[in-house]
């Protein structure tokens, strides 16, 4: 059924199965968190149909996460890669989300017209890299993980959304004044989560939530640690890469 080329890998206690190249970008646990994070945001909207773009969706873990918990809901994942919009429909297939999860191909640096102000909830995980660091040897790794134009990458998402519409997005600590001065051009209400490995280091990923036409203060909440200082995945951190939910609002 499936090329010797990719894995297929169970995620969320074996409830979701995400096929992926053996070679390239495979999710990590940025994925699997912003899809929680995105999840326990979500619980404050159980009788509305919600419509959410996931931007740069890879396979579509993340739109397989947050398909998984919410029964109200309407996920377009855009991507512009062959290889990765086949395989996220195949994924879509045998998760059987058909009815909740439409691939798209699409360039967020050339967004339809169709796709603007159309959103509830954006939700992304940018490739970071600058284009100057090392590169991988492997092509696939590049294409999602080097960014040609961050600031374009999260401008253009902004305009997916609804007005007072929500922006998710899980990025390396060190962009996030870069990002919050892209965004509030635009958005404010910032919700900011910081993801520390242990307990002696310092933030290396954070999540972060911003309104469109948005004007509350800035809120940094509790965050969550990866490991304890013996090394092991913390309590909380497991039970929500399990779970695929945050129960934190």
């Amino acid at each position: 059924m499936f090329s010797k080329d990719v894995t297929v890998d169970k995620i969320l206690r074996g409830k979701i199965s995400v096929i992926q190249l053996k070679k390239g970008f495979r999710y990590g646990f940025e994925a699997v968190f912003l899809a929680s994070f995105v999840n326990g945001y979500l619980k404050k909207f159980k009788n509305k149909t919600i419509s959410l773009a996931d931007v740069g969706s890879g396979v579509g873990t993340i739109s397989l996460i947050i398909a998984y918990h919410n029964n109200k809901i309407n996920i377009t994942a855009i991507e512009n890669n062959d290889n990765y919009l086949q395989i996220a429909n195949e994924n879509i297939v045998i998760n059987n989300f058909q009815k909740k999860i439409n691939v798209i191909h699409e360039d967020i640096f050339n967004i339809d017209n169709h796709l603007i102000n159309r959103f509830d909830i954006v939700v992304t995980n940018p490739p970071f890299y600058d284009r100057k660091q090392k590169k991988s040897e492997n092509e696939l790794d590049n294409y999602a993980k080097r960014i040609i134009n961050y600031e374009s990458w999260i401008e253009n998402s902004l305009k997916l959304l609804k007005d007072k519409g929500i922006i998710f997005l899980i990025i390396p600590t060190e962009l996030l004044e870069k990002s919050l001065k892209i965004l509030s051009t635009k958005t404010g209400s910032f919700k900011i989560f910081p993801i520390w490995p242990n307990q002696k280091k310092s933030s290396k990923r954070l999540i972060l939530l911003a309104k469109k036409g948005g004007a509350s203060p800035t809120e940094l909440m509790s965050g969550m640690r990866l490991m304890n200082n013996r090394g092991i995945i913390t309590k909380k951190a497991r039970t929500y890469s399990d779970n695929g939910i945050f129960k934190f609002l």
